[in-house]
């Protein structure tokens, strides 16, 4: 096509001048493609230099951008990073203020029971006190086979309770004892927080207390139990745990072992009942009015 094109041009120049020839030798006509090819090479090589020139600005520009986000990146990090090692130094700080909190209290906790036995030497029975029974037991090793009244520390006050140092090994801290039912159990949420009766007779420790011991401690539960006519039957529970009154001294009772039954195991987990705070799962009434009783209920006595 390109050869065509030409060929008519120059046909088209020597018609029109009438017949005259009207070109110069094949010389000129020579160094005028020359010069021609020439242009077009310095034309060809100014636009390929702006091209490369627009691609490597655009490359700079997007460098840049990448730049940029690479270091609000890293910036976002640095400060996470700070964060991060700021909280850590926090919680190292509490560890180690409660670290020596707690070596504080347990050697606040020794030098009060050697000041303990010591005192033992020196006081009768009634005047001997301790966290629990067993904490007694442990530290008082001659109270081993003497049951009777103790005191134990409720909230920097002494409480009297009754220990049972004899039955199995000794250091039973007694919860409830019944002896003649001389003592009215059907009492009101009050007085099962407090307690009510008295440790030498019949008594209830108090709902609170037993959140205190079993809360503060791991604590193993045994019921004993005998009819009128001398029969004897007893239950263990390996783990026994009272709540707070906010969650209404919630029971939690597992590792049941004796031979009266495993009573417990359909009440567990229940919440306490008294006349005045119906706490149990029974919707249609209080257990604690149907069974003229108080205690944990899921739905009365089965």
């Amino acid at each position: 096509m390109g050869r065509l094109f030409g060929i008519l041009i120059l046909t088209s120049l020597l018609v029109s001048l009438n017949g005259q020839v009207l070109f110069d030798d094949i010389g000129d006509r020579q160094r005028s493609a020359d010069l021609a090819l020439q242009c077009m090479r310095t034309e060809l090589q100014q636009f390929s230099q702006g091209i490369e020139k627009m691609v490597t600005k655009k490359l700079k520009e997007v460098e840049n951008i990448i730049e940029a986000k690479m270091d609000q990146i890293e910036t976002k990090n640095n400060k996470s990073l700070s964060t991060i090692q700021t909280e850590l130094s926090t919680i190292q700080t509490d560890l180690s203020t409660i670290q020596t909190e707690l070596s504080t209290t347990q050697t606040e906790q020794r030098l009060l029971r050697q000041g303990m036995r010591v005192l033992y030497r020196y006081t009768d029975i009634d005047s001997i006190a301790g966290f629990d029974c067993a904490d007694i037991l442990d530290y008082f090793p001659d109270t081993r086979g003497r049951d009777g009244v103790y005191n134990i520390i409720d909230i920097q006050k002494a409480k009297p309770v009754y220990c049972d140092m004899t039955t199995d090994n000794g250091g039973w801290t007694v919860i409830q004892r019944r002896v003649n039912g001389s003592v009215d159990f059907y009492r009101h949420w009050t007085e099962y927080k407090n307690g009510f009766g008295f440790a030498d007779h019949e008594y209830w420790i108090g709902n609170d207390m037993l959140h205190r011991l079993t809360s503060t401690n791991p604590q193993e539960l045994r019921v004993d139990m005998e009819r009128f006519n001398g029969e004897k039957a007893y239950a263990v529970y390996y783990n026994f745990s009272v709540g707070d009154e906010a969650g209404k001294y919630q029971l939690q009772v597992t590792g049941y072992s004796g031979n009266a039954g495993d009573g417990l195991k359909y009440h567990n987990n229940m919440t306490f009942s008294t006349p005045d705070q119906d706490n149990d799962r029974w919707s249609s009434d209080n257990c604690a009015t149907f069974d003229i009783s108080t205690g944990w209920f899921k739905i009365c006595y089965r």
